[in-house]
């Protein structure tokens, strides 16, 4: 039913109701909103299929999915997404600016990128590692084993908190050795974080937890854009 034959039944039945009848109308009218509704949801939900080109397109179902991921931090889809405790949220976001591997190597470069939402924000991702001299995140894979992310530049540059101007992508580059080429995608990488300027938020605190993002694909051998 289009759009204006659902509102010309709206119409022609509510014109030609009067006392008993006009209730039995409106149940018929809400049960029609309520089709109408559940018909919608179907058509979006259509969306989330994976067409031949393999690119899965976003839709009602892929929005739910989203929504529920950032709020409880499970993974319901193949999507990649962050998860920040409530107060970092009103800060920044976090996104994956790519992930790309060397198969003969087995280094993996992953570069994140932080955007305030707020003026006066300072930020600084990861945690102290190694001889105290350098700056680390810690990746999983499905089974649980560990791989340990070093951030890339020198101490100054590492341990310095860097300016993030509101809306601005503000990069961190962090490179995992040995990492096996049969591992598609890593799970989740716990980030450690430093929030200062416009409020001292860290992880670390006794009711904040290191930012969660999850579903990283790896691109193997690809040239970095």
């Amino acid at each position: 039913m289009t759009k204006k034959e659902f509102k010309t039944e709206i119409r022609q039945a509510t014109a030609s109701a009067s006392g008993d009848t006009a209730t039995r109308v409106m149940k018929r009218v809400i049960v029609m909103i309520i089709l109408a509704v559940f018909t919608a949801g179907a058509a979006m939900a259509q969306n989330d299929s994976v067409p031949a080109d393999g690119k899965k397109k976003g839709g009602f179902g892929s929005f739910v999915k989203r929504i529920g991921e950032q709020t409880t931090g499970i993974n319901m889809s193949d999507e990649t997404f962050a998860v920040l405790p409530a107060r970092a949220k009103q800060l920044i976001g976090v996104e994956v600016v790519s992930c790309i591997g060397d198969s003969k190597s087995g280094d993996v470069l992953l570069i994140l990128a932080v955007k305030a939402k707020q003026n006066n924000v300072k930020t600084n991702l990861g945690k102290s590692c190694g001889n105290g001299n350098q700056k680390c995140i810690t990746g999983y894979d499905t089974k649980g084993k560990t791989f340990e992310g070093k951030a890339v530049g020198s101490f100054s540059e590492v341990f310095a908190d860097k300016e993030n101007p509101v809306g601005i992508p503000v990069q961190y580059e962090f490179n995992f050795s040995s990492v096996p080429s049969t591992l598609k995608a890593i799970e989740v990488v716990h980030v450690e974080f430093a929030i200062s300027g416009a409020a001292n938020v860290h992880s670390g605190m006794s009711d904040i937890e290191p930012i969660q993002v999850r579903n990283i694909p790896i691109q193997w051998d690809v040239e970095a854009e």
